[in-house]
Formats: C-alpha cells, sequence, structure tokens
C-alpha cells in the first residue's frame, strides 16, 4: 500500500513536534504525517527526570504538545521506519507500506548507550514517556537503585529519587560530579549537596556489564567491584540513530550534516535535534543534543519545509538543569573547548566565561539568572581582552 503526504516529520520528540507546529502555522492545508516509535504523541521531556518526581501535583498531562489534538495532522506511533528512499521521495515502514513525501524531516534523536547485559524490566534509561512509567512502577520507597552516568539527567535523577526515599547510588568516571562542564570549585559545591542528601557516591568507575537474578541486578564494574540493587538505571549518553540517513545517502560527520537552512546533501530532507550536525553562528559547526537546540531547530526546519528560506540563527543553545536548590544555565562549549575560565561570584552565584585560546566558548550560571541572548552576544562579539569580561554581565 502507498500513500502520500506533503510533509513526513519522522521522529515524534521535541524537534519534530515543534517542526510540525511550524509546517500548520505556514501551511494549513499541507498534508502532514509524524511517524514515532513511541506510543505516545509527542511530548515535552524535561519533567521526566524533574517535575513528575519533585512536584507531586505536577499535572502530566501538561506535557503534551497541543498538536496531537490537531485532526489535520495524522500519527504513525509504535512504528518504525525501515528505509527511506531519497531518489523516490518515499520511506517504508516495518510493515512494508510506502509513504511518499514532497519534504521530510530527520529528527530521529538517539538511542541511550548501553552495556552488556540481559534485557530486564528492572534496567532502564529515562529517555520516553514510558521509560518513565516503568521506573515508576519500580520505585518503591526503601528501593535500591543504582544510577550509572554522572551527567545533568544522571544527578537529576540520583536527586530525584532520593527525595521520594529510594536508597540511590551514583556512579560517574570522574573524580568529582559533573567536573567536566563545571569548574572544579563548582563541581565541588555540587557534588556536596549530593553528599548532604544521602546519595552514596562512586567516583571514578565504569560499568562493564550486568546480571539479573530475580529480582535484583548485579552491576560488574570494569575494575571488578560488583553492586547489587533493585533497579539499575543507565544514564551513559546517547548514540545518534543514523543508520536510515546513511543509508540513504544522506552526508554523515558526528551527526546528519546540514546547512545553514537545516537542509541536509537531499534538497528534500531536513534535519533537527539531536542528531544534526549544523554550522552554528557563534560557535561553529556543531551537534547539541537539549531542549533547547530540540526546539529551535525543530521550528526553523519546519518553516523552511514550507518554503522559507530562513538560515538558522539560534546560535550558541541552551543547555539546563535544576537539581535540589541549585539552578545552572549554560550557552556554548561547556565541556569542550575550554582551557581556561573567569569566575566571578554574584548575588550568592557564580558567572564563569569559559575560556578557549584566549577568547570566550561558553558561558555558564550558577544560581544566578542572567539575560542568555546578551550571553551569546558576548561569546559572539568578545571584548579583545578576557578581563573586559568581568562584569560584562549584570543577574536579573
Amino acid at each position: 500500500m502507498t500513500y502520500s503526504y506533503k510533509y513526513i516529520v519522522i521522529g515524534g520528540g521535541m524537534a519534530g513536534a515543534n517542526a510540525a507546529i511550524e509546517i500548520r502555522k505556514h501551511d494549513p492545508e499541507g498534508s502532514l504525517l509524524i511517524v514515532t516509535r513511541e506510543a505516545d504523541k509527542p511530548y515535552h521531556r524535561p519533567p521526566l527526570s524533574k517535575e513528575f518526581w519533585t512536584q507531586p501535583n505536577y499535572p502530566k498531562e501538561s506535557i503534551y504538545y497541543d498538536l496531537i489534538n490537531d485532526k489535520s495532522i495524522d500519527f504513525l506511533t509504535e512504528t518504525t521506519v525501515k528505509r527511506i528512499d531519497a531518489d523516490s521521495q518515499a520511506i517504508e515502514i516495518e510493515n512494508g507500506e510506502v509513504y511518499q513525501y514532497d519534504k521530510l524531516l530527520y529528527a530521529l534523536g538517539g538511542d541511550p548507550k548501553w552495556i552488556d547485559g540481559p534485557e530486564s524490566e528492572r534496567v532502564l534509561a529515562i529517555r520516553t514517556l514510558e521509560d518513565y512509567r516503568a521506573l515508576r512502577r519500580l520505585a518503591d520507597k526503601g528501593s535500591k537503585v543504582i544510577i550509572v552516568g554522572g551527567g545533568w539527567i544522571g544527578a537529576e535523577l540520583a536527586a530525584s529519587l532520593k527525595v521520594n526515599d529510594l536508597d540511590v547510588t551514583l556512579i560517574y568516571p570522574n573524580e568529582i560530579l559533573n567536573e567536566k562542564r563545571l569548574p572544579l570549585m563548582l563541581a565541588k559545591k555540587f557534588q556536596q549537596r549530593f553528599i548532604e542528601l544521602g546519595v552514596e557516591l562512586i567516583n571514578n568507575a565504569y560499568a562493564d556489564s550486568y546480571r539479573v537474578e530475580g529480582d535484583q541486578v548485579h552491576l560488574k564494574l570494569k575494575d571488578g567491584r560488583e553492586y547489587t540493587a533493585d533497579t539499575l538505571i543507565l544514564g551513559i549518553g546517547v548514540q545518534p540513530n543514523l543508520d536510515l540517513a546513511e543509508a540513504a545517502g544522506l552526508e554523515i560527520g558526528n551527526g546528519v550534516i546540514a546547512d545553514k537552512y537545516l537542509q541536509t546533501s537531499n534538497e528534500n530532507i531536513y534535519a533537527a535535534g539531536d542528531i544534526l550536525n549544523y554550522p552554528d553562528v557563534i560557535i561553529g559547526r556543531n551537534r547539541f543534543e537539549h531542549e533547547d537546540q530540540a526546539e529551535h531547530s525543530g521550528q526553523t526546519a519546519g518553516r523552511n519545509m514550507t518554503g522559507a528560506k530562513e538560515a538558522y540563527s539560534h546560535g550558541a543553545p541552551l543547555s539546563y538543569t535544576d537539581v535540589l536548590d541549585i539552578s545552572i544555565e549554560g550557552v556554548g562549549e561547556l565541556s569542550r573547548n575550554r582551557d581556561d575560565a573567569i569566575i566571578e561570584e554574584v548575588d550568592g552565584g557564580y558567572i564563569v566565561y569559559y575560556l578557549f585560546e584566549g577568547k570566550p566558548t561558553g558561558i555558564l550560571t550558577y544560581n544566578v539568572k542572567v539575560d542568555l541572548d546578551k550571553a551569546r552576544a558576548i561569546l559572539a562579539n568578545p571584548p579583545e581582552s578576557s578581563e573586559g569580561l568581568r562584569g560584562s554581565l549584570k543577574p536579573l
């Protein structure tokens, strides 16, 4: 069976959702299909590791995008795309059905990285709403949870589950928690809050494999140590889903290569979200995995799919986390291309200017709010001397 649509969006995440919203704004009549592997229609993901756990009365239905009620948009849920035929402008799904398109958005995001071990309901990564539901079923008070990975999501979950009276162990590869993103002084402050909360911290450790025996998961580290828990959560990063794009002949390189219009090497296919490798107007060609990038790149791609010729201008996307009483926001490069930092203490918080070869490449705030658009402007047009950065941002 063959179907035909003006627009097809592959991927039901935040990038795909924002693209669909913009497509519908600028082309109310064009037929539009969203294909997603998930059972749920598009939703906002950050609350899965934060508000759903820390705010008992948080309205869970509020995470869904309004577009799920738009009768002019078709959805294929729990559906995997088997092949993209770029020459004939068609996709084939796993049951053999073919869907032709005029314009296609590739927004497949990434799959969580894994370690050796059997499939089990007690081993999961919190990437989807169904993952959250599975963890909620297992999250009995007093039960033991091991979280592998000390990035934003791992840290958020560790704090969230601990305040829900679970016994939490957080395992991470660095000496100090989140020292890759934070200056050492702030990383120590960040880590201390987890110690005060009662989270067991295992540093300088790498997960190797796991086995499941009855209701217990046994995690083995690369140094041979073993830890046992009721639930194991893997937060060790994601692998961009590039296989379909590569097989379709799209240019690949740390993501799907796109131009300033988010158009891939095929003029009828656009890219957005976690898989997007694009020329950032402030810090150069890059790939980001975060909410801000997903939303803005999806919006630009959606408008361009309808005929706009709009260069993607949202440079240095935002990365943020809220953990306990700590709020961190950053724009630009936070973990790469930095060899020095200027740290200012203001209003009980901190502003950090990361430097690479004397130039600012990223700006981070710790428990203080600043004008992030001004921060981006500083990255785009820095002062001649790095010392000129001091005092350039004021707390809001």
